[in-house]
């Protein structure tokens, strides 16, 4: 693989987005997301980089901050570069947004809450719904699942070829579909590190067992390359 094909990858971990032109709402598949308490906001494994300007992750106590704009949260005001709202992505047009601790008024009682968040730089809108939040100095920990871009997969030299993966999230293994024949793939974690490397047929499996939860992209020799997340 060409050290340029390398770099590419890295980049789009944090380039997710259908268009960077125009309103753009994220009604595709549900992924999770979580940073367990005490873990390193710095390290971009216990950070959820949704786009390039946004890295949703929080420190071991307080707010949740933009890792990309912020070194730490501001109360009432991060995560910078984004706006919150309690509803639903079909009730955008009516959704009062403001800064995330006003939009939920105690960050504690954000689990199960539907809310949706607008990225300002990209006007993408996404659905997210806490699921845990560690309260105190305890350590920093929460979990939410959110929408992502109906359109997936990012395919270079103009592969026609729809590779799909499930289940995702998963805790042991990914089955791909989609495959036109035998591929060879790559699987880097966020840092851009390849972590595992192999050939697969269609409807075959990928052991990922000993994967740490977080985000990864899975390159494909045909040029597509898909993200999936363990659980």
């Amino acid at each position: 693989m060409k050290k340029h094909q390398i770099i590419l990858i890295v980049n789009i971990i944090f380039l997710l987005t259908s268009s960077l032109s125009g309103q753009s709402i994220w009604n595709g598949p549900i992924i999770e997301f979580e940073k367990n308490n005490n873990a390193d906001p710095t390290n971009k494994i216990n950070q959820d980089s949704i786009t390039g300007s946004v890295a949703i992750t929080r420190g071991n106590n307080g707010e949740i901050y933009n890792a990309y704009m912020e070194n730490q949260a501001e109360k009432g005001v991060s995560p910078l570069g984004t706006e919150w709202a309690v509803g639903n992505l079909s009730e955008i047009e009516t959704l009062t947004f403001s800064s995330f601790r006003t939009a939920v008024v105690i960050p504690k009682f954000s689990v199960g809450q539907k809310l949706v968040l607008h990225i300002i730089e990209e006007d993408i809108y996404l659905s997210v719904e806490f699921s845990s939040w560690t309260q105190g100095r305890s350590g920093g920990g929460f979990k939410y699942k959110r929408s992502t871009n109906a359109t997936t997969s990012i395919v270079e030299n103009n592969s026609e070829t729809q590779i799909s993966l499930f289940p995702n999230p998963s805790i042991n293994f990914i089955q791909v579909t989609g495959l036109n024949q035998t591929e060879n793939y790559e699987i880097y974690d966020v840092t851009g590190s390849k972590i595992i490397q192999g050939s697969i047929a269609n409807n075959q499996k990928i052991d990922i067992t000993n994967l740490k939860k977080g985000f990864y992209l899975i390159k494909f020799e045909n040029g597509t390359t898909e993200r999936f997340s363990k659980k």
